[in-house]
């Protein structure tokens, strides 16, 4: 499948060079100053500078950026995608963008309920007006409205052509208070102070009803209003989880209480290209998640996956991990350690939702269950098994979960029938992070964000589950290096 997406994005990106061989009618511009854009395509080369874009008649300004990344930026790299923000939201909420690789093209408007999400353009902005298009690392704009015309120009001041890498640097001082320097797996004492006090934490976690045994149960039933952020499986990554901590004003509305990170399990045990065997990194992840749950306790959620266990049957490429995982803890951090681990995975609820959304580690019940055998879900190793550890039915696997069950799933939680249903655990190709509408279940998605190039996510802007990319950068060592 993957090799087929690779192919189908070639053809398609051939495509559209051709359509533009031919740039006879494309006037090459030097924009110095504010520049209306006629009827006619421009082609602009921004690489040295951010854009403004004003797109009339509302005054709305939104920002085209370079998308320099932290690690290349004092390198100065041939830079070739472009990304689209409104720089009113942009930095201190989850909110949208727009990224244009090479090849992509896209058209402004009014009409398009997502850019109204994203990009805060008013409904009475019309349907078509204006284009963008990203040729080999220069844009084409096309104003398909005369009257008022859309307006761009340079951000020439330091503040404003910086904006985004001095946002971004501020947001890693903040990673610096909240997990302190260096960045590293913690000694046993300080790592088992921790996990005790995020265990005890466990015990009274917000929005989750009892269970039979007046315990928290293993549903989290989040609030409507505040918008989540959804990560899938981390796989040893803590670069991931850093670089999505990194972007956007996710931080900032943790800290604000407004907004929900949930991560849907296996934050442990390395995969790809890393070695399976090697177990430091899952330290190292699990303490900043802790560390993470410490610092925002209503807003920071953990879901079980079926890696999170010692259990002999978790393996890969036929390395044991769920042993060597608690070998290195008891090695590293000695067996009470390891014992509070085991609390923890016995503590953490399985399945989060809201109007907006429901996600847990791998499927759907293949039967027919309450909402109440749902919070009690601990007690069931079978229901368990299923939802951390089951896949999609297919010809191999008659045993997995089909559409049926996803329905049946959101009428059980009382979610509406198109409520989007958000797994990890089964990745559909090698080469990416995020697929929708899988197997043609409308709205039943899977996120996978182990990539070691691209961390994706699902976050809910507007009322809306949308997903995005975010290139991955070594972001431990980027801390470590300045804060030495």
């Amino acid at each position: 499948m993957a090799k087929q997406n690779n192919q189908v994005k070639k053809s398609l990106l051939k495509m559209f060079r051709k359509a533009f061989s031919d740039l006879a009618d494309c006037e090459v511009i030097d924009v110095k100053a504010s520049y209306r854009l006629p009827l006619k395509k421009v082609k602009v080369n921004i690489k040295e500078h951010p854009f403004q874009l004003n797109l009339h008649p509302d005054g709305k300004t939104l920002y085209l950026h370079p998308e320099w990344r932290l690690d290349e930026r004092a390198q100065e790299p041939e830079q070739c995608d472009y990304i689209i923000f409104d720089p009113e939201r942009y930095f201190d909420r989850v909110s949208g963008f727009y990224r244009l690789h090479d090849g992509d093209k896209i058209t402004l408007g009014g009409k398009d309920s997502e850019q109204r999400d994203f990009l805060g353009i008013s409904a009475d902005t019309p349907a078509r007006k204006l284009s963008i298009s990203n040729y080999e690392g220069e844009l084409i704009f096309k104003s398909h409205v005369d009257n008022p015309q859309s307006c761009i120009a340079p951000l020439l001041k330091d503040k404003k052509v910086n904006l985004v890498i001095n946002r971004r640097q501020k947001k890693l001082k903040q990673l610096e208070e909240i997990f302190h320097t260096p960045i590293e797996a913690l000694g046993s004492k300080a790592a088992l102070e921790l996990i005790n006090k995020v265990n005890a934490l466990l015990e009274n976690e917000p929005y989750r009803a009892a269970d039979s045994n007046g315990r928290p149960g293993s549903v989290l039933r989040l609030q409507d209003d505040i918008p989540a952020i959804i990560l899938g499986d981390l796989h040893a990554k803590p670069d991931n989880l850093l670089t999505v901590l990194s972007q956007n004003g996710y931080l900032d509305s943790l800290e604000n209480k407004q907004a929900y990170l949930i991560i849907i399990g296996d934050a442990v045990h390395p995969e790809g290209n890393e070695p399976l065997e090697k177990m430091y990194s899952s330290m190292l992840i699990m303490d900043l998640i802790f560390q993470l749950k410490l610092r925002f306790p209503e807003q920071v959620f953990y879901l079980r996956g079926n890696h999170d266990s010692f259990s002999e049957e978790i393996s890969k490429g036929g390395i044991p991990q769920g042993l060597l995982w608690e070998k290195k803890l008891v090695r590293a951090r000695g067996e009470v350690y390891r014992d509070a681990m085991q609390t923890f995975y016995e503590r953490i609820p399985h399945l989060a939702y809201c109007k907006h959304f429901i996600t847990c580690h791998a499927a759907a019940p293949t039967s027919s269950v309450s909402e109440e055998q749902l919070i009690n879900l601990g007690q069931d190793p079978k229901l368990l098994c299923q939802i951390i550890n089951n896949r999609l039915q297919r010809p191999n696997r008659p045993g997995g979960y089909t559409k049926g069950d996803v329905k049946r799933l959101r009428k059980t939680l009382g979610t509406a029938p198109d409520t989007p249903f958000i797994v990890g655990h089964t990745p559909l190709s090698n080469d990416d992070t995020l697929w929708l509408d899988v197997f043609d279940i409308s709205n039943h998605h899977i996120i996978y964000s182990s990539d070691s190039s691209w961390v994706g996510i699902f976050a809910q802007v507007g009322g809306q589950i949308y997903p995005f990319r975010y290139p991955v950068e070594p972001i431990v060592s980027i801390i470590n290096s300045t804060s030495n």
